[in-house]
């Protein structure tokens, strides 16, 4: 999936579709917010964040004025129906960086083969690395075969206690010396699979 396209002329985009992501959910607590804030907070320079709004704004998802930037009605709906939650986690017997950010994706497990392609999409966006948990039945999984439940109960029981699981369901797991990369792996990894 998407959220915004590549130009088909010109230069590339400076920023992700998780910069566009958390744009929106940075918005999500329904006040007005100034651009140059938007940059600082989500990690893009002033020019990109005016495309991001731009984009969001002819997309019908924010309401632009002088005043600021703030979601809409729409804007709310979008983002509550990607099957996307994202927290902070403590998993040292699986991540390598010194900060770990935890993706669920609901659902998604039949596109998972070996976790690489997950790992390869983080790391091309900044993190330092990636983790792929796949739910199967009651069991949490990392690919191909190694039960997390059974290897790292502590690690398991900690993904456990921050999402709703469902079988089928994949947990990613960025990792980085820098909390915001480590994020913005994992969402990467986790966009190629909507």
């Amino acid at each position: 999936m998407r959220l915004i396209e590549r130009p088909k002329y010109g230069p590339l985009h400076r920023f992700t579709d998780y910069h566009v992501y958390k744009t929106l959910s940075l918005l999500t607590d329904g006040r007005r917010k100034g651009r140059k804030m938007m940059a600082d907070r989500i990690g893009v320079g002033e020019g990109s964040m005016r495309t991001i709004v731009d984009y969001l704004r002819d997309e019908g998802l924010v309401d632009v004025k002088q005043t600021g930037v703030k979601i809409t009605k729409m804007g709310n709906e979008f983002i509550s129906k990607l099957p996307l939650q994202v927290y902070s986690i403590d998993a040292p017997e699986i991540s390598l960086g010194k900060h770990s950010v935890a993706v669920q994706v609901k659902g998604v497990s039949s596109k998972i083969t070996s976790g690489m392609e997950q790992r390869d999409q983080a790391i091309k966006a900044g993190a330092d690395g990636a983790t792929t948990v796949v739910v199967k039945g009651d069991r949490l999984t990392v690919p191909v075969d190694f039960d997390l439940d059974k290897g790292h109960p502590e690690t398991a029981w900690a993904i456990r206690r921050l999402f709703d699981l469902s079988d089928g369901d994949v947990i990613i797991i960025g990792t980085s010396t820098d909390p915001q990369r480590a994020e913005e792996g994992a969402m990467a990894a986790a966009f190629e699979l909507l």
